[in-house]
Order: C-alpha cells, then sequence, then structure tokens
C-alpha cells in the first residue's frame, strides 16, 4: 500500500529555523555588561558560571514547563548568588535588555523562507512547535519574518508540558486537523523533537550536521530522516 502523502509539515524553532544559540550568547555578553555597571569587581567568567548554575537550578527545578526557560527567573537567581540587594529594576532591566538584544540578531537559517514560501505555494500546512513561552516565540516569528507562512503555532506555556511529551504533539496536530501519519516534524533535537513525534506514530526529520550523534545511539528514537539542509524536505514530502 502506498504511504499516505503528507498534508503538513511541524517546525521546531530554535536551531532549526535560525541559529538561537548563537543569539542566546551574544545576548549574554550584553546582558554581563549592563550588570557589571552595578557589580564592577564582577568578571564575564564569573558571570558565565552564575548563569550556567542558575540555569541548571531553574531548569531542574521547574522541569518540563516553560517556566523553566524564563530568563528574569536567571537573572533574578544571578542577582541573589551575588548577595545583591532585592532589585526589581535592575532585573527588569536586564530581562529586556536580553530579549531585546536576542531579537536584533536573529536572522532564519539559509533557504527557510524559501522552503516555507514554496511548502505553502504547494497546499502544506504549516505549523512551529516550540518550548518557551508563546510572547518570546510569537516575537521571534515577527522578526523571522516567516510569520506568513506559517499556520499554526504551539508552545509549551499553552499547554503546561514541554516536548518530547506527546500532549504537545497531539495538540499541534489538532490545531492543524491532521492525523499523526498525515504530518511529519522537523527538529534539531533527538530527545525533544525526534523521540516526542515518534511516540505518537508521526515521522520525523532531524535537520543535523551532526550525524555522529547517530552512530550506537540506544538512549533516543532514530529519526526517519536526517539531513543537514532544510531544501532536502522537498523530497522527502516529494513536493
Amino acid at each position: 500500500m502506498a504511504e499516505m502523502r503528507k498534508k503538513g509539515v511541524i517546525f521546531d524553532l530554535d536551531n532549526t529555523l535560525f541559529d538561537a544559540d548563537r543569539c542566546y550568547k551574544i545576548a549574554e555578553k550584553q546582558v554581563y555588561l549592563l550588570l557589571k555597571k552595578h557589580v564592577s569587581d564582577l568578571s564575564y567568567s564569573k558571570f558565565a558560571q552564575l548563569y550556567k548554575s542558575a540555569k541548571i537550578e531553574t531548569h531542574r527545578e521547574l522541569a518540563g514547563t516553560a517556566s523553566a526557560h524564563d530568563r528574569i527567573l536567571y537573572f533574578q537567581r544571578i542577582i541573589e548568588k551575588l548577595r545583591l540587594p532585592l532589585n526589581p529594576e535592575l532585573v527588569i532591566k536586564l530581562n529586556i535588555h536580553y530579549w531585546k538584544t536576542v531579537y536584533s540578531q536573529i536572522k532564519p537559517f539559509p533557504n527557510v523562507k524559501k522552503i516555507l514560501k514554496k511548502l505553502k505555494q504547494l497546499g502544506f500546512k504549516i505549523a512551529i512547535l516550540s518550548d518557551l513561552m508563546t510572547e518570546i516565540q510569537t516575537k521571534k516569528l515577527h522578526r523571522l519574518k516567516i510569520y506568513p507562512y506559517i499556520d499554526v503555532l504551539v508552545t509549551s506555556e499553552e499547554i503546561g508540558v514541554e516536548k518530547p511529551n506527546p500532549a504537545m504533539f497531539l495538540r499541534v496536530l489538532n490545531k492543524m486537523e491532521l492525523l499523526p501519519n498525515e504530518a511529519i516534524m522537523v527538529g534539531d533535537s533527538l530527545e525533544r523533537d525526534i523521540e516526542g513525534a515518534e511516540a505518537i506514530g508521526m515521522q520525523a526529520v532531524l535537520i543535523s550536521k551532526k550525524r555522529r550523534l547517530l552512530k550506537n545511539s540506544t538512549q533516543y528514537s532514530k529519526p526517519t530522516y536526517v539531513i543537514n539542509d532544510i531544501r532536502d524536505i522537498m523530497k522527502i514530502l516529494n513536493a
């Protein structure tokens, strides 16, 4: 029996459609420069250590929720670790400066707009399935200027859980009015994107240049396809 033709494509956002890690790193450095005005003897290495520990602790305590990614919680914790007096104005400034920097640095990976436009023209439904807060991810879509091609956005904030929880994938399919075998998931994370999609019977595409990650990997599901260029989606979809 011939495989059912796909009707929809679900994309992860961060590090799938744009280089989020690069944007976040630049933003962290800008936050450090702002914080240094209040803590003159703070070195960047010390700040980086504090930021990392604040992030790890917040993720551990709020695992599986969008709040685990809330930078304002990271910055509040950093202030506490520095044993500074409670300073809501400073924490707010750090958070605003962080995201302002991220948005200013965002640009889509090569060929992203071209492929999204092509998929849209061919009649595919297109969705974004992402962890983090809806406001933040909506602003990213606006900055990337890809929102005209997106039909559906689902974030972990609106669901109350994060990928790879099946609820995330079932919700986006429900909004798209598609069955699992009618859509394909495209993401950069074996654990979150691939495992989550395959758990509900949906094919998954890992977009990564690090194919070595798949060798001898038994912890996570194997993707249906592995690509290193978003243009290869068209071959997979026979579009």
